[in-house]
């Protein structure tokens, strides 16, 4: 299987890095909660006035905005992740991997998200839509279609995300029985490469820490390096 993204892409966002993790995982059980720590951080400790001041929520709805995506109708997700962090009260709980990326996620305040591989269709691509690719939304409603143009994850059948990096699909949702695991990290120009490499390393060490997953493919895909394979099962 190959991901791979859009060169027109990297023609707008020069400095947009794409760190890539494909995994094996066991997601029935819980290592370390990471999860609680974070959140506590950012409520005692935030220290802008609003969500989209902080320079890594800046950058992607500078991003939005210049592929004419409306940031406010349409946050990304670490700008949804972290508004709902600093609401308070209870943080929704999914499963042992989805609870990891999102602690990683609100600590670095980057997009994290995750995919199982198993539904997937031939290639991953982050790029352009054609128009009219399928979508149904994993917090339910009706199926859509991608507008021509719009910045999707998608297969060779279906739009994985939306919007770049807005809402994800129903179709590779990562649940209990997720065995091998895409997890892409969208470092958007403005910041630090370096945290993507950091959040890896990480992620790596806490999976086998935890004796929940391995890591099988690391890599990073830039304007200079396209495309990265991999193989699982």
């Amino acid at each position: 299987m190959k991901f791979t993204i859009d060169k027109r892409l990297f023609d707008l966002f020069p400095g947009l890095s794409v760190g890539t993790l494909v995994c094996y995982i066991d997601n029935t059980k819980y290592g370390e909660d990471l999860l609680d720590p974070v959140l506590e951080r950012l409520r005692t400790s935030f220290s802008y006035e609003k969500p989209q001041d902080h320079p890594h929520i800046k950058v992607w709805r500078q991003a939005f905005t210049k592929v004419g995506i409306s940031a406010s109708k349409y946050p990304s997700s670490i700008e949804s992740l972290l508004r709902r962090a600093l609401k308070g009260g209870p943080f929704p709980r999914v499963n042992p991997i989805v609870d990891l990326y999102n602690a990683f996620s609100l600590e670095y305040l980057v997009p994290v998200g995750g995919h199982d591989l198993a539904p997937l269709e031939e290639e991953i691509f982050l790029g352009f839509a054609e128009g009219g690719e399928p979508f149904t939304p994993m917090d339910g409603g009706d199926q859509e279609t991608a507008e021509k143009d719009e910045i999707i994850y998608k297969d060779a059948k279906d739009v994985l995300t939306r919007r770049w990096v807005w809402r994800q699909s129903n179709k590779d949702k990562v649940t209990s029985h997720t065995k091998y695991l895409f997890m892409p990290i969208d470092i958007m120009e403005g910041v630090d490469v370096a945290l993507c490499h950091e959040i890896m390393e990480r992620i790596d060490s806490r999976l086998a820490r935890d004796g929940i997953g391995s890591v099988i493919r690391k890599d990073v895909v830039t304007a200079s390096h396209l495309s990265t394979e991999f193989h699982v099962g």
